[in-house]
């Protein structure tokens, strides 16, 4: 296979020529655009029958739940406190895929008569996880057993302090588990190494959801429901906003959630919390998309939990009261506004900080800190610093000498091994390949960033460091259609592990000048022509194209489709990923 590559001040754009007769040939008998049949050919999705499972995407694809290890027990444990009437409690993660999880598991649990409550830390006074003080007030509102969804794996002492206070634990989650496993009652973990499950990429609400499967089949089976048994299939909503915020790979189980979960966000079945929620972000009346629910809906809920409240959080998506659903949603977009204004001043001094002392040149990954940021967004701080200089990144903020941190890094380097490499200087620390979390005392700082830029130098590559957008197609302006759309909305999904496909289009020229519009005018607003036909296009945070679009007037463009606009204005607009004038060569390589 023959690739032709370019490298813009973003990416190395590379196209790779499939040299493939079958293209054709899948695209004539399938009646698809051969652009489509050759996105599918470069994912492996090329034979018919693996095509008609991506597309139709059916739940009967999501498999058995009692494959996990421990499901089995897990269930029938659980099915015995809702008989005996005991109280259960559910401890979950301050994010979204945390409070969907409770979200999901206290709203099925209630719907079978268990004595249920909840709880989840303060992220600012308590931090990530379990901790000893929870421990002793869940354990005095009399639980019998404490169940905990997308945490829990790497807890060993605090889950045998939760024993201690006379409480059972299980524990589901699905983050990387450490050497040692607590001693649980079960631990439901397709992460774990002796694990036999088909499925590993769950959220951890996927396995809460694979846990309210088991539950129902459990609860069935020993004859709890008389009448109508539950239909489950309503809490996909859930189970689609956590999967999506988590950012795992939307493939396989994760897939068929999100699709048939988006249909349900989509239509009049929306539950009233995220009915109200759709209209502050506005995309109420629109076909929900994953970049609605990452952009518009997880953000919001994110935004309180970041600042510390993550209840109003779940009371949003619990409650069934249409007023209190348009006050909580309010008060979440109000959140989500005070948030982003905290986080752009910290964004923006970061960067300013990495620029004046070279530290994207010092060193191969970046760890900054201070005492004045607030802990709530140095998550998504590391994550612009990921996206900008396309390096691993950790961000600390100091509480009485003890530094609390996010990491967030690329596809080459795995973060959470990275940080195994220096726990002998860290408090703790958990998550997976791509975001961290972890704890350390501000006098290993220094030693921090130099084993960081030690472990990232060591295992990385120079290729690795500069960001590689691969272009699925060449287009052409003719190929632009509603029979081109047709086929892209019926690869959706869109996320991790499936991306929106990207095309080229070469030698357009301009229509008319260039503008840059939004807060900051960060996003270029153009319109572009070839062949007699014009393109309305935009640049999401593309500000640094200024000059270029300015002093050329012929681009190769490299963008995704996307139809845009409410019920009849709707129109395909081109989402532009890069830009290159037509004067700079692409570069012939053999692969």
């Amino acid at each position: 296979m023959s690739k032709i590559s370019y490298k813009s001040h973003r990416y190395k754009l590379v196209y790779r020529n499939p040299e493939c007769d079958d293209i054709s040939q899948l695209a004539t008998k399938l009646r698809m655009p051969e652009c489509i049949s050759e996105v599918l050919h470069k994912r492996n999705l090329f034979q018919e029958d693996i095509l008609d499972t991506f597309f139709k995407s059916p739940l009967k694809g999501i498999s058995s739940p009692f494959l996990i290890k421990d499901m089995e027990k897990a269930a029938e444990l659980i099915a015995g406190y809702i008989d005996r009437k005991e109280k259960i409690c559910i401890y979950g993660d301050y994010d979204v895929d945390g409070v969907t999880s409770v979200a999901l598991l206290f709203l099925f649990l209630e719907e079978v008569g268990a004595d249920v409550t909840y709880y989840i830390p303060n992220r600012l006074e308590e931090g990530y996880g379990l901790n000893s003080s929870a421990m002793d007030d869940i354990a005095s509102g009399n639980t019998k057993l404490m169940i905990t969804v997308d945490c829990g794996i790497n807890a060993v002492e605090e889950i045998e302090y939760a024993m201690s206070k006379g409480m059972d634990v299980i524990i589901t989650d699905h983050h990387q588990p450490s050497e040692e496993i607590p001693k649980a009652l079960a631990v439901v973990n397709p992460m774990q190494e002796d694990d036999t499950s088909e499925f590993k990429g769950l959220s951890g609400v996927g396995v809460a959801f694979k846990l309210v499967m088991a539950l129902r089949y459990k609860l069935n089976d020993v004859g709890k429901f008389k009448g109508k048994i539950p239909n489950i299939k309503k809490y996909l909503d859930l189970v689609t906003l956590g999967t999506v915020a988590d950012v795992v790979p939307l493939v396989g189980e994760n897939r068929i959630i999100v699709k048939h979960g988006l249909e349900i966000l989509s239509g009049k079945l929306c539950r009233p919390g995220l009915k109200e929620l759709k209209r502050v972000a506005g995309i109420d009346g629109q076909k929900v998309t994953t970049t609605h629910v990452g952009f518009g809906l997880a953000q919001r809920i994110n935004a309180v939990g970041r600042m510390g409240d993550s209840d109003k959080g779940l009371r949003l998506l619990t409650t069934p009261d249409r007023d209190m659903s348009v006050y909580l949603a309010d008060e979440l977009d109000h959140e989500n506004k005070t948030r982003q204004d905290i986080e752009r001043q910290i964004i923006e001094e970061s960067f300013e900080r990495v620029e004046k002392n070279k530290l994207h040149e010092k060193y191969k990954g970046l760890v900054l800190y201070s005492k004045d940021w607030h802990q709530g967004v140095i998550g998504i701080v590391a994550s612009r610093l990921v996206e900008k200089y396309h390096m691993p990144a950790i961000v600390l903020t100091f509480d009485d000498g003890v530094g609390k941190g996010s990491g967030r890094s690329i596809p080459s380097f795995d973060l959470y091994k990275g940080l195994e490499r220096m726990q002998d200087i860290l408090l703790s620390f958990g998550g997976h390949k791509y975001a961290a979390g972890l704890k350390i005392d501000e006098k290993h700082i220094t030693e921090l960033q130099k084993r960081f830029h030690n472990a990232v130098d060591e295992l990385l590559e120079p290729a690795d460091f500069v960001a590689e957008l691969n272009i699925d197609a060449m287009l052409e302006p003719k190929d632009i259609d509603s029979e081109l759309m047709k086929w892209l909305e019926r690869m959706e999904p869109y996320g991790s592990g499936n991306r929106e496909p990207v095309f080229c289009m070469r030698d357009v020229g301009k229509f008319q000048e260039p503008s840059f519009v939004g807060r900051d005018h960060m996003h270029l607003k153009m319109f572009l022509e070839k062949d007699g036909k014009s393109f309305d296009c935009i640049g999401y945070n593309m500000k640094s194209y200024k000059e270029l679009v300015k002093n050329y007037d012929r681009f190769d463009i490299v963008f995704s489709p996307a139809v845009t606009g409410y019920y009849g204005g709707r129109y395909t607009q081109l989402v532009l990923k890069d830009i290159k004038p037509i004067e700079a060569e692409w570069v012939a390589e053999n692969e």
